[in-house]
């Protein structure tokens, strides 16, 4: 009897060791632009209220399933700032109007997010699901960034931009923020890195890790590096304030 009733504890405590693993495993959901898109080599485009001249609207987009939302600038040229989701797969023209990623497709599928960051129209991705984190995404240069980093072609003007050299670098950094519009904290990714003798311009899809501002209401994103100039004591940024996000993930909080 006493032997049964060990076999019996041993097996309840096996069993409640189980339960506790399965009730430690976290949702995760994965943000979708695919299919918005009716036509090849497309991007975003607003409808309604149209800009002209000088003048830049806003407006939002969001997934296919609302769990996260991304600002939207639009001037009569263009992306003026935030995102825009696009299918484009040009790896090979340089210039603004690309905005193609430079691996010619998305991580998960044909349609991903390209940005324009700057101090401007800053880049924002919001949380829209509050019993969610932010947990990463995947990350890559756009053709127009990595052409004017690998040979020094802006698509415009050859002496706006440099070809890098040893010491170079250019990132992204991920800023996030309470819904009161505090910091909580911020982390880097190098989208270039030619310190140390490295030679790395990133023409993959890459993780970002957002674990450790996780808990962000929303994601301002910065841009910087080491190719600057100054005009009238106002220093600015050569490199395009450019970059291209897929798979934005989410995790059960």
């Amino acid at each position: 009897m006493k032997k049964l009733s060990l076999l019996l504890l041993l097996s309840v405590f096996v069993f409640c060791g189980c339960s506790d693993d399965d009730d430690d495993v976290k949702n995760e959901v994965v943000a979708s632009f695919e299919n918005k898109l009716t036509k090849a080599e497309s991007e975003f485009t607003p409808t309604g209220d149209q800009p002209t001249g000088y003048d830049i609207l806003e407006t939002s987009i969001k997934d296919n399933q609302n769990l996260i939302e991304c600002n939207h600038y639009y001037a009569a040229w263009g992306l003026a700032g935030g995102f825009t989701y696009t299918n484009k797969t040009d790896i090979t023209t340089p210039g603004s109007a690309n905005s193609s990623a430079i691996t010619g497709k998305g991580k998960n599928g044909t349609t991903y997010l390209t940005a324009y960051t700057s101090s401007f129209n800053t880049a924002k991705i919001t949380n829209l699901k509050g019993e969610y984190a932010f947990k990463g995404a995947w990350v890559t240069n756009t053709t127009y960034a990595y052409l004017a980093i690998k040979n020094g072609d802006d698509g415009q003007d050859p002496s706006m931009v440099k070809k890098f050299a040893n010491g170079d670098w250019y990132k992204i950094t991920a800023v996030g923020y309470r819904a009161n519009d505090n910091e909580i904290g911020r982390v880097d990714f190098y989208l270039a890195d030619f310190r140390n003798g490295k030679t790395e311009i990133v023409n993959t899809w890459q993780w970002f890790d957002w674990s450790s501002i996780k808990n962000a209401d929303y994601i301002k994103f910065e841009m910087s590096s080491t190719d600057n100039s100054e005009y009238e004591g106002v220093s600015y940024m050569n490199t395009p304030s450019y970059f291209c996000l897929d798979g934005i993930t989410l995790i059960e909080d």
